[in-house]
C-alpha cells in the first residue's frame, strides 16, 4: 500500500452544511495517522477505520477548526472505546487548551508528545518532519515519508512560509488556499494564487488545495493556483484520496 492522504474535512474556520473542518488520514502499508482533528472529523475518520486501529494523532495548532475534536476524542477513549494509550503529537498550546476544556490533564487514553519545529517523529513506517509556518499561533506544517513516497501538508500559513523548508520535492502537497487574490492580506492565510506560486518552488506531482471557506467556488481557486504553478491542481473534498 503506497503512502496516501484521505480528506476527512477541509472547510476553513467553520464547517458548512454536511462538511467538516480540517482533518486528514495519512496511511501507509502498516500505519494510520489522523492529522488535524477539526470539528466533524472524529465521525469521518471512523468511516475508514475504528479508533482502535489508529496509530497516532498529529495536530498542527491550537485553533478550534484544527484541534476541536481532541477533547471529544479523550471522552471517546476514556469512557467508550478502550484501547492502549494513543500517541498525540501536538503543540504546547493545543495540549493546554484540551486540558482546560476537559478540566484535567487528559492523560491515560492519550499519550501526549509535545512537539515544535525541531521535532522529528516516527510512527510505524511513517517518518514525520515539522516546520513552523507563518500563522499567529505556533503552527506546524508536516512532511510524511514512507515507501519512497512523500506527502507535505502546509497546515495554516501566510506567504511567509514555503514548502521548500522541507527540502525534498513532495509527491503530493496539501496546501491551504483560504483566500482569493483580491483578499490577500485580509487574513493570515494564502490565496489560491499564493498557494500556486509556493507550490512551484517544490514542483509536486500534485497540488491539493484545501481549507477553503464553505460555499466558495473551487474553480476560482484552481484557476489562480494553476496560473502560478502550472502543474496538476486538485481540490480537497471529504472522502477524496491522493496517493504519493
Amino acid at each position: 500500500m503506497a503512502l496516501s492522504v484521505t480528506v476527512l474535512g477541509c472547510d476553513a474556520s467553520y464547517a458548512g452544511a454536511g462538511g467538516a473542518c480540517s482533518g486528514y488520514l495519512v496511511r501507509s502499508a502498516r500505519t494510520s495517522l489522523w492529522v488535524d482533528c477539526g470539528p466533524g472529523t472524529l465521525a469521518n475518520v471512523q468511516e475508514h477505520l475504528p479508533l482502535s486501529e489508529l496509530d497516532a494523532v498529529l495536530v498542527s495548532h491550537q485553533h478550534p477548526d484544527h484541534f476541536g475534536e481532541l477533547p471529544v476524542l479523550y471522552n471517546a477513549l476514556a469512557f467508550y472505546e478502550p484501547r492502549p494509550p494513543l500517541p498525540v503529537y501536538t503543540t504546547a498550546g493545543a495540549y493546554r487548551l484540551t486540558t482546560e476544556v476537559n478540566g484535567h490533564d487528559c492523560t491515560g487514553p492519550l499519550d501526549w508528545q509535545i512537539i515544535d519545529e525541531t521535532s522529528r517523529a516516527t510512527v510505524g513506517d511513517i517518518s514525520v518532519r515539522f516546520s513552523r509556518t507563518d500563522h499567529p499561533v505556533e503552527t506546524l506544517a508536516m512532511c510524511f515519508e514512507a515507501d519512497r513516497g512523500r506527502i507535505a501538508y502546509s497546515a495554516d500559513t501566510g506567504p511567509g512560509w514555503s514548502p521548500a523548508r522541507f527540502g525534498d520535492r513532495p509527491d503530493v502537497l496539501v496546501m491551504e488556499a483560504t483566500l482569493l487574490r483580491h483578499q490577500e492580506d485580509h487574513a493570515p492565510h494564502l490565496s489560491g494564487a499564493q498557494a500556486g506560486r509556493l507550490a512551484a518552488e517544490v514542483d509536486p506531482r500534485c497540488l491539493v488545495l484545501t481549507h477553503r471557506p464553505p460555499g466558495s467556488d473551487p474553480v476560482l481557486y484552481v484557476e489562480e493556483a494553476v496560473a502560478g504553478f502550472g502543474g496538476r491542481v486538485e481540490v480537497a473534498a471529504i472522502g477524496r484520496t491522493f496517493v504519493a
